[in-house]
């Protein structure tokens, strides 16, 4: 059950403002559903309060209260309450101090404080949702030192494209080498790879203030770490520069140009070498080589660098929670962490399109991080136990199309575990030698789609192998040829993909590599995938393999910590064929919770695996057909601003009678008025005394001769008449408009006269009923449109096939059907209250009229009693309700 918030925060805004210190607490239990017999029980000091002292209450694994005065030291008293063994014994989660002015809690699972007014508690209700199964999510903020980094490489970014022609693909790839060798210098100097800023400090040293000599220094810098160190090549040397030491590994083997750089590139990298970058994580070297990939390429590659707290997203609630609770469970059994240990040297991870390996370093570095952890643990049990790594980057794999990102992924895959293995001697003593670099990582470069996965990953039933990533999304209109060649190949058998985004391919061959398997997969994705059509096309065939989705992130906006943010819409969805829990996340204010439920729907709600799939007509009986607007196909030349057609009108007055006003989503939304040309009837010897006219429409027939649709070359016979006329002739028309904001409750729709001209940006319905315009503006159609439509970006883009027609209608008799439109009727009355608002003021939720919202609201419930008389508790019992009348529609 969906847990209502605004009531919660409601609630608190209450107590808070009428503060009763007697019954605080248990109004305090009241707002979070606490049961009300277990609230009579604690005001009636039962056997449930397991506090000792008077005026305590505490409710075993929930709350222990302690109220005090106002002179008492809060913070003392929130110490020693915290070493009480009675906390502990009890599994409180929440300990609250507070003298009713200063309000303290401390969340004892995560270790969180909160320190507030108490005036202020309604606005922190989210602290104390996990007492109603809303767990908070955990994962790592954001590296300061990354973004420092990002910002200082970024200027020099900047300066090299200012400075250098790069207007080619060959010139980015020598760019590219060029940063990613000055990372690792970076990187080395403050690692102990190199020693202390030796890298900065010869470039400080030895060259010139103007930076006349920087490129050929480092030319010879670059040269001598591709030198082993017994080569004669070394001796003839500075020894400024055969100090630097042979590195190995490919990354300094090719002959590249050095940019120009200048005085001011030489400030900037003397600059750069002044941060610590033993503090920065290897998978910022793909977010700095990525920044340098230009708008349309890294459009072509569906590139989106991933931030480190969203990769955790992805591999946290994968492996990394189970690992760490098969921890906990283990932490005082030397049997259980040695089998522990045993199992994580044997686990796989294998990102099937790695990128410049961010998945790949940020899973390896926490693994590490962990198995550190549990052989500490395992320590304190057996001091004789002997500490070794059974984790090697041999157990990572990827596949990558693009031959330079793989080499920036070998390479901060072994940056990475330079970084633990230099943690490692710090805890237990000795580590493996930095330097000459070893092979990192089972990097493949190759084609994902074309690749047989289990050949560059091999693996048997009980094998524990982890598919994660971010791979590219492409819409049909972003995709190349090849790509489209990639996914009839990856889709072979399939009747038809449709819309289907190409990201689709990994999750279906991902799905298919898991199957029948402890393998699971966790992969990021468009929103795309999981709403509209693309659902039916795709989820199907995976529930098919045995597979169900055991977590998942709705929607949301993430963005890098890249220096050009790569802001995307996205979803994470894991997939696994085994028997566990399955954990839904959502956002509450700025922070992620989860909750468990009994399954997870391929829209990312809790529900059945059912999808809603498109159809042609409605599946209600008696329900009329909804049709796109009129689409003009005229590159403008039909259409009118107001200026536009007065200035015709001066010179072409006749041209009156065919003037109509049009309406697009836009006029109908925010009042802008437009006109077109609607020529349907005119006779050529009309047309011709109207040369201003003719002159448009010859400019119609052009465009339409060059496109490389057939279908609208034909219409270039009838330049004159809009491509696609769907206009009713008379009468009224319900028009929806076909994208409008996910800010909106409802999506705005109104009546038009047939005089007045629908564009193709919405949809009509010819002849539409107040009853029509009742149910489809009621909340009941506009929660079935949020599941099922699909998004531009965020916005819902509504469909007439997706949405309309798989809508299951109520069936209602005459009196139902008068009174619908009664409030029908009501909503447009209200609405017209308002003549200088336009229909994006009216229905933003934040400036909603409120006589608005109660004609809305009444309709909304009339609605729902056609539907059943007992009301629906929360959106997901309203929508399950509607699904299995959908359900039932189908089957008939």
């Amino acid at each position: 059950m969906a847990v209502n918030q605004t009531k919660i925060f409601d609630t608190l805004e209450e107590i808070v403002f009428s503060l009763n210190q007697e019954e605080f607490i248990y109004d305090f239990f009241s707002a979070y559903n606490l049961p009300k017999a277990t609230i009579t029980q604690l005001r009636q000091g039962g056997s449930r309060n397991i506090a000792k002292e008077s005026g305590h209450i505490g409710l075993k694994n929930k709350i222990y209260f302690e109220p005090t005065h106002s002179d008492d030291d809060l913070d003392e008293k929130l110490s020693l309450r915290l070493t009480d063994p009675l906390i502990t014994k009890n599994k409180i989660r929440f300990v609250i101090i507070t003298d009713f002015l200063r309000f303290i809690a401390w969340d004892t699972q995560i270790g969180e404080r909160l320190d507030i007014d108490i005036d202020e508690l309604h606005s922190y209700y989210a602290f104390f949702l996990p007492l109603v199964g809303l767990e908070k999510a955990l994962t790592s903020s954001e590296n300061p030192a990354d973004v420092k980094a990002a910002e200082k490489m970024g200027k020099l970014f900047d300066l090299i494209k200012i400075n250098n022609n790069l207007t080619n693909t060959e010139d980015i790839h020598i760019l590219n080498v060029f940063l990613t060798r000055i990372l690792f210098c970076f990187f080395a100097e403050d690692t102990g790879i190199f020693s202390d800023t030796q890298f900065t400090s010869a470039i400080k040293s030895y060259t010139e203030d103007d930076g006349s000599d920087l490129g050929t220094f480092l030319y010879q810098i670059f040269s001598v770490l591709n030198t082993p160190e017994d080569s004669d090549k070394r001796k003839n040397l500075p020894k400024h520069i055969s100090d630097f030491r042979y590195v190995n590994g490919g990354l300094f083997s090719s002959d590249e140009s050095i940019p120009e750089l200048g005085k001011k590139g030489r400030r900037i990298l003397l600059d750069c070498g002044s941060m610590d970058w033993s503090e920065i994580n290897p998978d910022i070297f793909g977010s700095m080589f990525q920044a340098v990939i230009d708008i349309e390429q890294r459009g072509r590659l569906g590139q989106h660098y991933t931030s480190y707290s969203n990769i955790m997203k992805v591999i946290q609630p994968l492996f990394i929670e189970p690992l760490r609770s098969d921890f906990e469970k283990n932490r005082k059994s030397a049997n259980g962490l040695t089998r522990l240990l045993v199992r994580m040297g044997k686990i796989k991870v294998f990102d099937p399109a790695c990128g410049s390996g961010n998945f790949l370093i940020v899973a390896y570095k926490e693994l590490r991080k962990l198995e550190m952890e549990i052989i500490m643990a395992l320590e304190e049990i057996d001091p004789q136990s002997i500490p070794m790594s059974g984790l090697h980057l041999s157990q990572f794999y990827g596949i990558e199309i693009d031959d330079f990102a793989c080499e920036v992924a070998r390479l901060s895959l072994w940056l990475a575990e330079h970084q633990l293995n230099n943690q490692w001697e710090k805890e237990f003593g000795d580590a493996p030698p930095a330097l000459p670099l070893r092979d990192s990582g089972c990097i493949v470069h190759g084609n994902s789609l074309r690749e047989d996965w289990s050949k560059i990953c091999p693996k048997s039933v009980e094998d524990e192998v982890y598919v994660i990533g971010n791979p590219p999304f492409l819409g049909t209109l972003g995709r190349s040829d090849e790509q489209r060649k990639d996914m009839q190949t990856v889709f072979s058998g399939f009747k038809s993909l449709g819309s289907l985004d190409f990201v689709a391919c990994w999750f279906w061959k991902g799905a298919q590599y898991i199957k029948e398997s402890r393998a699971e997969l966790s992969l990021v994705a468009t929103n795309s995938i999981c709403q509209g059509e693309q659902v039916a096309t795709l989820w199907p065939a995976i529930f098919k393999l045995g597979l169900n989705i055991h977590f998942a992130y709705p929607t949301f906006t993430w963005v890098n910590n890249a220096r050009d943010k790569a802001a995307v819409h996205v979803i994470i969805v894991g997939l696994s064929s085994k028997e566990v829990s399955r954990r839904l996340y959502q956002k509450v204010g700025k922070e992620w919770h989860s909750k468990i439920v009994k399954n997870i729907s391929p829209y990312l709600i809790e529900g059945t695996n059912l999808v809603v799939a498109p159809v042609s007509k409605p599946l209600t009986e008696d329900i009329s057909p909804l049709l796109f607007g009129n689409k003009p196909t005229d590159n403008g030349n039909l259409l009118m601003d107001r200026y536009e057609m007065e200035q015709l009108l001066l010179k072409e007055p006749n041209a009156a009678n065919w003037i109509k006003k049009i309406v697009g989503a836009d006029e109908f939304l925010n009042g802008s008025e437009r006109y077109c040309l609607w020529l349907v009837g005119i006779t050529n010897d009309e047309l011709k005394r109207l040369p201003m006219v003719t002159t448009r429409v010859n400019v119609v027939r052009e465009f339409r001769m060059k496109s490389k649709k057939e279908a609208t070359r034909r219409k270039a016979d009838t330049p004159h008449l809009f491509d696609e006329i769907r206009q009713p002739l008379n009468g009224d028309y319900i028009l929806i408009p076909r994208v409008s904001s996910e800010r909106r409750v409802y999506i705005p729709i109104g009546f038009f006269r047939s005089s007045i001209i629908a564009s193709d940006r919405n949809f009509i319905l010819p002849n539409g009923t107040l009853f029509d315009f009742g149910l489809i503006t009621s909340l009941m159609h506009n929660e079935w449109m949020r599941l099922t439509a699909m998004r531009l970006k965020s916005d819902y883009s509504y469909g007439n096939k997706i949405v309309y027609n798989t809508f299951p209608w109520p069936d209602v008799n005459d009196e139902k059907r008068t009174m619908i439109e009664k409030l029908a009727e009501e909503v447009l009355l209200t609405r017209a209250e308002f003549p200088g608002k336009t229909l994006a003021e009216l229905y933003d939720p934040e400036k909603m009229p409120e006589s608005l919202l109660q004609a809305h609201q009444t309709l909304d419930k009339a609605v729902d009693r056609l539907y059943r008389e007992k009301p629906f508790k929360d959106v997901d019992e309203r929508l399950g309700f509607l699904l299995a009348r959908y359900e039932t529609l189908v089957s008939q």
